[in-house]
């Protein structure tokens, strides 16, 4: 069979990503997911720091991914915002970005309480061509929103570590605040796609224990970042992050090796998603299980 690069998600609920990821390791093709915020240079530089123990060990970490494309009710009722066309709604679109590089950069995910909201109910019915994007009139015909706007979980990862995660579509404010904060008893770092081209660096170590963060620019000191443009503070941009991600793709093509973030890693994400999705209705915490195609 061919290989297969899939953007996120592969499948709009937990099970349909399994069954996809089933099929392609039946075939033995090599997979890869479009997590491409993995691939930004200072991501990269902070997985380093991280795995080298810098960080100490890690005790705390937030992710979330807010944007406000959803956030005008008289945007029109697309797909994207109904259960039978996308599957879930932030958990699948948006929050399996948060969620990844958090397993990337802090280990797997042993547990989870969540909770999920719709805030707008109802949102215009599309015209022909139309998208969320598109705005429809107060008097335009309407029909429901039947998946989530907001979704938000506490977690325990598997190093003892404890976090949180919130996405949201409606959200006022943030653009495409795809950000994290990890915090490990000898330092802590912070990152924002918004100002992807920076982070934050705290350390315990010197003498400046109480004078706060140190702002780094991205640089060709850092992974894949001097490959597009000389020097320090010299920012690369989103579509340079698509051009990485197809090159490790491409890559492990050519040397036959499995591609890592592939369909085990959405996997993982969904097994994560579906215990969510499970504390939704418990009301209570849940454990992660690793989903497989008996589960479904």
């Amino acid at each position: 069979g061919k290989h297969i690069f899939c953007e996120k998600p592969v499948g709009g609920t937990p099970a349909q990503t399994v069954r996809v990821a089933a099929a392609a390791d039946a075939a033995g093709v090599i997979t890869g997911v479009g997590y491409n915020y993995r691939w930004a240079p200072l991501v990269q530089y902070a997985k380093q720091l991280i795995d080298d123990g810098a960080l100490g060990q890690i005790t705390n970490y937030r992710g979330r991914f807010f944007s406000m494309y959803g956030s005008d009710p008289m945007g029109l009722l697309s797909w994207r915002f109904e259960l039978d066309g996308a599957g879930y709604g932030v958990s699948s679109d948006i929050l399996s970005h948060s969620i990844d590089l958090g397993m990337m950069l802090n280990g797997p995910i042993t547990s989870v309480v969540g909770l999920q909201e719709t805030f707008i109910k109802e949102r215009p019915l599309p015209k022909a061509g139309g998208t969320h994007y598109d705005r429809g009139q107060p008097d335009d015909p309407t029909g429901p929103v039947t998946n989530e706007d907001y979704a938000g979980c506490m977690v325990r990862f598997a190093n003892g570590s404890v976090g949180t995660f919130e996405t949201s579509r409606n959200i006022v404010g943030p653009q495409s605040q795809m950000a994290f904060d990890i915090h490990g008893t000898k330092g802590a770092l912070d990152w924002n796609l918004e100002t992807m081209n920076e982070m934050n660096i705290f350390m315990t170590d010197g003498d400046h224990l109480h004078d706060g963060y140190t702002k780094v620019y991205a640089g060709d000191r850092y992974p894949f970042h001097g490959n597009f443009v000389p020097g320090d503070a010299n920012a690369i941009g989103y579509e340079d992050l698509k051009v990485i991600e197809c090159l490790q793709f491409l890559t492990a093509v050519a040397t036959g090796e499995q591609h890592e973030p592939g369909f085990q890693q959405a996997v993982d994400y969904v097994s994560v998603q579906q215990a969510m999705i499970n504390s939704w209705d418990s009301g209570r915490w849940e454990e992660v299980r690793p989903l497989t195609v008996a589960d479904i």
